[in-house]
């Protein structure tokens, strides 16, 4: 006589409403979470002004501007010449402290159509840090403190000592050559 094993079946978990959890699990932390993009630059833009009033020209020294050209695939020409991104700080920072009339300088900043934003981000960035790093060596030097612990009235007076005058254009790509 034989006798017939039956065959045990594994019982199963109801999965039906799973994938239906799932996807209101993914709605509510894609609704809840923030997306932000922390890259670009933070600017104080200057008031708008009103379209009656005229803007004044004027003739600057070229020993005041300092010209910093930003070409295809990060090449920089500072001055009529090539330089590296990675000293872009220092020639800016000592520009700025060399200039002979320190409060009518201008580091202009000129973009060619080819140019990449990530390489204005960082001329950006260099000539901002440039700036910081001068704000906190006069701060060091006048109140015996970092430029970040001063006062407001402090502040007023190493920002006067070096005011960031920076000016942006768009050429085209004979500026280059």
């Amino acid at each position: 006589m034989f006798i017939r094993r039956r065959k045990r079946r594994v019982p199963g978990l109801n999965t039906t409403s799973t994938a239906d959890i799932s996807f209101i699990l993914l709605v509510f932390f894609l609704v809840i979470s923030s997306m932000d993009s922390n890259k670009g630059i933070r600017k104080l833009l200057p008031p708008a002004e009103k379209d009656d009033t005229e803007q004044k020209v004027t003739e600057m020294d070229s020993r005041n501007v300092l010209e910093i050209i930003i070409g295809k695939s990060g090449q920089l020409v500072v001055d009529g010449r090539p330089l590296e991104m990675g000293r872009l700080k220092e020639r800016v920072a000592g520009f700025v402290r060399n200039c002979p009339q320190r409060s009518r300088h201008v580091v202009n900043i000129t973009m060619l159509p080819d140019s990449r934003y990530d390489d204005y981000f960082h001329v950006q960035d260099a000539v901002t840090s440039a700036y910081a790093m001068l704000r906190n060596r006069c701060a060091r030097s006048r109140f015996h403190k970092p430029y970040a612990a001063c006062s407001d009235e402090e502040r007023k007076v190493v920002d006067k000592a070096f005011p960031q005058r920076v000016m942006e254009s768009i050429k085209g790509k004979e500026a280059m050559e």
